[in-house]
């Protein structure tokens, strides 16, 4: 198999992973980041089978050689139930790119994707940042509500959820998502006004379809103390390996099996205490892309 071309990003995240390692890819659709076809030994994990992505993406400009036989269909369950028992925790990663803020219990699938790797094995993943994307003014999540959403064992978003993302959502000139720090000052609603509430009624049906939305929003330092505060309290067997922003859209990272690890109780709420700050760090900026640095005091229009 010949060399690949250069790719930034994949080389990022998949730094130091051989295409030879095991690997499980979740919803690559019509663009793998390690297709089979380039002699990455990958499981490819979807929705549906080749022919009905194809199907899906008919009347879209996409490259059909690029959709892949999917070799595990995940149509509902515990990701983890949807393989042969003997391949669990028989994998080097698992890779998964705008995936996790798709989750309705993303508890339930944090505890999916630990159980398919090895001990020294590791979760690769991509994020929205919410602060360059049509999530710009919905809220970083805190571990309260993914801690609920896992309770109350969510197989399908809640209506709040998607009243929120239909309600919320902004474009940046037509774009749902833009570069890192570019002034938002024309920001638009993506959806007219009374289709929030529409939808919030459809979803309220017993007998309505599944409709997927972005159910968590992060940045890089609140995803950071998300996955602190799910391990601590011992719902999540994960810990951030490194975090990376990206020049646009969105931020990369690597967990690895087993929660992080303090001296003592003062020290875990120091380190909190230090991504709480980054947050607000993270705030600043992100707001400031709205308003402008000299009008965070002026009184409204």
């Amino acid at each position: 198999m010949g060399e690949l071309a250069s790719d930034p990003r994949r080389d990022l995240l998949l730094e130091g992973i051989p295409r030879t390692a095991r690997l499980v890819e979740i919803g690559a659709s019509f663009r793998p980041l390690v297709p089979k076809r380039d002699g990455w030994n990958t499981c490819v994990v979807d929705h549906d089978t080749r022919e009905g992505l194809l199907g899906k993406y008919a009347r879209a400009n996409i490259d059909a050689a690029a959709v892949e036989e999917v070799d595990v269909l995940w149509q509902g369950g515990l990701l983890h139930d949807a393989f042969p028992a003997d391949q669990l925790g028989t994998f080097d990663a698992v890779l998964a790119s705008h995936v996790l803020e798709h989750m309705p219990d993303l508890i339930a699938f944090l505890d999916s994707a630990r159980r398919l790797v090895r001990n020294d094995g590791c979760l690769v993943f991509a994020l929205p940042d919410k602060r360059w994307s049509f999530d710009f003014f919905r809220p970083p999540t805190l571990a309260g509500r993914v801690l609920l959403a896992h309770h109350q064992r969510h197989e399908r978003h809640c209506p709040a959820t998607l009243f929120d993302e239909v309600a919320y959502a902004v474009t940046l000139d037509g774009r749902p998502g833009w570069t890192a720090g570019e002034s938002a000052a024309a920001v638009e609603f993506a959806h007219p006004a009374g289709r929030a509430k529409a939808i919030f009624d459809a979803v309220c049906r017993p007998d309505d379809v599944y409709r997927d939305a972005h159910a968590w929003q992060f940045t890089p330092a609140s995803f950071a103390l998300l996955i602190l505060d799910l391990a601590q309290a011992g719902v999540c067997d994960w810990h951030v390996a490194w975090l990376r922003p990206a020049p646009a859209v969105e931020f990369l990272g690597r967990l690895q099996p087993g929660p992080a690890r303090f001296a003592d109780d003062a020290a875990l709420q120091r380190e909190r205490m230090r991504l709480l700050r980054e947050m607000a760090r993270e705030s600043i900026a992100h707001w400031q892309t709205l308003v402008g640095p000299g009008e965070a005091g002026a009184a409204p229009a």
